[in-house]
């Protein structure tokens, strides 16, 4: 930056706060996008950056935003008014100013009792004042602080060097405590916390409530940066008044009790291990009719952590909709319940969650192991024992409902992405089917589900860390002893399976449901090779990786077709390896197929063309990817237990790919491709797309699919987006089998469509008196244009597709275009003329260390 001349300039100090007395004592409503309820109550207060040493704000924060018993988030949960809180001072680097706020996921009912939940907050800042600070609160959050700089993990380097590099621009902070900031909070300032606590008060505030809709408020004002509707009205004077009382009180809240997660064993279990060669793969220990437990000491971090996960196989959590639904309630209400009595463990460095997934309930601990087997215990007997509040159960109703509601607002390529799932996968449940079993669950109706869910079960316990074989063992024993599950052999579950789609060119259209949406997208899926051919996924990985860096150059870069643009790899379970293609941005996705057919169509002659040393290149990059050591102990467990789950046990997968890797040739990388991506040679060439239609632009009905050709669709929609609504497509159709035929030649012989484009106003608007106009705007200009070299051009880029597609499935509704594309109105019907893959296949014998 040498050559950036400074002007001198610094940043501003502000010495009068922004939020002057003018905006305080007020309340905002605003609407939010999603349906939602938040509530944010702000303080302005002093830039206490200085203050790192002792960072009385932190102190604050702490007791605030707690969640164990006596918290305002435990009272605020009991009321049934609200569903998560968190409290701090914002993270800017404004000199001179800063904001305190207390932020709250509200329930429909909470933001009726706004008034009340401010009432037990300010409650709860005079307990504090009139407690006074607490020495021991400051040296228990002193203590975390160091316990977890010395233990800390090693994580991303680019995202410490960011997080290093904000704490730089911090001028009080001295330049010894960059790298343990956390270590420096060590001063208790008794006055200086009491000082800080001066401005939570009840003259010193205003309130921000969000909702979709706000009863008897009239949001008639429009903030003009984003365009929220808002409406600012002032606080009664009584509420205020009643906030400033020095004797105001809630039953229920109370200070926290002393930590008892606090860490105080960090001795390591086997020191020996450390610096010898590390044995990359856990141990089965044991294996019976119920039970699987797998077992991996650390000889790696030299830490005082480690990681138990349970992943307990269960037919009924995932065997209907309306199961589907009621095991997420479940999983939901339990770790809102946990939260409360476990929030001290978190506090100490411990973690836990409970979820279910489409054949098991996931159980997760995590953090210092010493008081893991414990944690463990009472988050399992707490699953078990589980019984449904009725307050509680009415709150996650409706924050399923809002969910469920919210799901218009999810981006193109995201619901591309869901429904690219459904269809790929069985018994993955389509959100509308199981957004309508909701209403029919109750409270007893879940209670039963609950009861009986672990009756019949299959569990597999990895434990990974700073334990040894017998504690291992003695955990098993007590999982055993609480779960008493009869026994469920693993394989005979309701597994998700993937189905094996016959060779063809599927396409599944849908309509975005938010109206407001102007993005369209496309998820396009060729299908490879089988998952079990572990040689063939790195050829495709090293084809992703190739691919990608073209299509987003080609399509993003130069033709700026969309904001998303990408290509990736992954695998289906048991199934088949995928390459996909995907777009999002304000064309017409099927303008964005023509665009994918011609980059698939030029994409050959670019692997042709490719180096030997830029092949090299890549498989060198994939090579040291896979031989980059593990990061921690949570890395470490997280690729054992996902070995575990998904009964491959391929716990020397990388090793594996690491050889295919230095034996592949860049002729097999074009193989594969003609294989199975180019359509012109791929014998079994199978191809899937997902298009998701924005209702701001013109959409094909059935129909249209049905006579017109990709070619067609996608010019007549560039054209019908400039407002040319009076364009007659069989005409546009009839222009383009012309230009074909009778232009050809010209059109190979240039890109400059211009002429092209004028002749096909002419003879598609004359019906309708319309002219050309040559001063368009040059964006649809060349969206038009392209659109019809496409079209013209490159007609040849589509295959042949009904030589690989020999089933018809017009008797299931399904449409066939002039492309040979098939259609799909309901995915579901095709599914069921698809057959299913087995199960992935285990990569060696299972042979456990101790057989009883």
């Amino acid at each position: 930056f040498s050559d950036v001349k400074s002007r001198g300039d610094s940043v501003q100090r502000i010495v009068d706060h922004p939020v002057s007395a003018d905006f305080l004592g007020k309340a905002v409503y605003y609407e939010t996008v999603d349906d939602t309820h938040t509530m944010s109550i702000d303080f302005p207060v002093p830039d206490v950056k200085a203050m790192y040493r002792s960072d009385p704000f932190a102190y604050i924060s702490h007791l605030i935003s707690h969640e164990g018993q006596g918290s305002i988030m435990a009272y605020l949960k009991q009321k049934g008014w609200a569903t998560g809180l968190s409290a701090g001072t914002n993270t800017n680097q404004n000199k001179g100013f800063n904001e305190f706020n207390i932020s709250i996921s509200a329930t429909p009912e909470g933001l009726e009792h706004y008034e009340d939940i401010m009432r037990a907050v300010f409650a709860y800042v005079r307990m504090l004042v009139s407690s006074g600070p607490q020495e021991w609160v400051h040296h228990e959050m002193s203590s975390l602080m160091k316990i977890g700089f010395d233990n800390r993990k090693k994580s991303d380097a680019v995202s410490q060097a960011l997080s290093y590099m904000n704490l730089i621009f911090n001028e009080y902070l001295a330049p010894e405590h960059v790298l343990s900031k956390s270590c420096a909070y060590e001063e208790f300032d008794f006055d200086a916390i009491l000082h800080c606590l001066s401005f939570i008060s009840s003259d010193n505030f205003r309130v921000f409530i969000g909702a979709l809709k706000h009863e008897s408020i009239d949001c008639s004002e429009i903030e003009p940066y984003f365009g929220a509707a808002y409406h600012v009205d002032s606080l009664s004077a009584d509420l205020l008044h009643e906030l400033a009382c020095d004797d105001i009180h809630v039953d229920g809240l109370s200070l926290p009790e002393r930590n008892e997660f606090m860490p105080t064993e960090f001795t390591i279990k086997n020191p020996n291990m450390l610096g010898a060669a590390a044995v990359l793969r856990p141990t089965l220990l044991r294996l019976n009719d119920n039970f699987e437990l797998w077992f991996k000491q650390d000889d790696q971090f030299s830490t005082a952590k480690g990681s138990i996960s349970l992943s307990i196989t269960v037919p009924t959590v995932n065997s209907s909709p309306q199961n589907h639904i009621m095991s997420k309630l479940y999983c939901s209400m339990l770790g809102s319940n946990l939260d409360e009595d476990l929030y001290n463990a978190t506090c100490a460095g411990l973690s836990y969650c409970v979820n279910p997934t489409n054949s098991t309930v996931e159980i997760y601990v995590a953090g210092f192991s010493s008081k893991l087997p414990e944690l463990l215990k009472t988050v399992v007997e707490r699953t078990k024992t589980f019984k449904v509040d009725s307050t509680q159960f009415s709150v996650y109703m409706a924050k399923f409902k809002q969910a469920f509601s919210n799901v218009a607002n999810y981006t193109p390529s995201g619901l591309c992405g869901a429904y690219t799932n459904y269809i790929n996968n069985s018994s993955m449940w389509h959100y509308q089917l199981v957004e309508s079993e909701l209403p029919k669950v109750t409270l007893d109706k879940l209670q039963a589900h609950v009861d009986s869910l672990f009756d019949v079960t299959f569990t597999k316990m990895c434990m990974v860390g700073n334990f040894d074989e017998e504690e291992a063992l003695k955990v098993a024993d007590n999982m055993q002893d609480i779960i008493k599950p009869s026994p469920n052999l693993g394989y005979t579950s309701n597994k998700v399976r993937a189905y094996n789609f016959e060779p063809g060119y599927y396409v599944h259209q849908l309509q975005m449901p938010n109206d407001d949406c102007v993005n369209s997208a496309i998820e396009c899926s060729i299908y490879c090779g089988l998952q079990s051919d572990k040689r063939q996924v790195v050829l495709l990985e090293i084809l992703q990786e190739v691919v990608h860096d073209s299509f987003f150059a080609q399509l993003r870069t130069k033709h700026q077709l969309g904001y998303k643009v990408g290509a990736s790899s992954s695998s289906y379970l048991g199934g088949r390896s995928v390459l996909t293609l995907h777009i999002e941005g304000e064309s017409n996705p099927m303008f964005m197929t023509l665009h994918i057919n011609r980059f698939i169509h030029e994409m050959q002659q670019r692997l042709i063309d490719m180096t030997d040393e830029q092949f090299d290149n890549r498989v060198k990059s994939l090579i040291n990817i896979y031989q980059e050591r593990m990061k921690n102990i949570d890395e470490e467990a997280g690729i054992y237990n996902g070995h575990v789950c998904s009964n491959t046990y391929n716990f020397n997968l990388c090793d594996i790919k690491v050889g295919f890797l230095q034996s592949i040739s860049k002729g097999e990388l074009l193989e594969l491709w003609n294989k199975y991506v180019n359509p012109s040679t791929a014998p079994a060439y199978t191809r899937l797309d997902v298009q998701m239609w924005s209702t701001k632009i013109w959409k094909p009905t059935v129909s249209d699919f049905k006579e017109y050709s990709a070619k067609t669709l996608a010019l007549y929609g560039c054209l019908h987006s400039e407002g040319n609504d009076a364009l007659d497509i069989g005409k546009v159709d009839e222009f383009i089998s012309m230009a074909i035929a009778g232009h050809k030649e010209q059109a190979d012989a240039s890109d400059d469509s211009e002429s092209l484009i004028a002749e096909l106003k002419i003879a598609s608007l004359s019906a309708s008196g319309a002219t050309y106009t040559a001063g368009e705007s040059a964006e649809r200009a060349t969206h038009t244009g392209t659109a019809l070299v496409l079209a013209v051009k490159d007609h040849e880029t589509f295959g042949n597709y009904a030589d690989v597609s020999h089933k018809n499935f017009s008797t299931i509704g399904m449409h066939k275009t002039p492309d040979d594309m098939w259609l799909m109105t309901d995915y579901r019907k095709f599914q069921a003329t698809q057959q299913l893959f087995g199960l992935g296949v285990s990569a060696e014998v299972l042979v456990p260390k101790y057989s009883s």
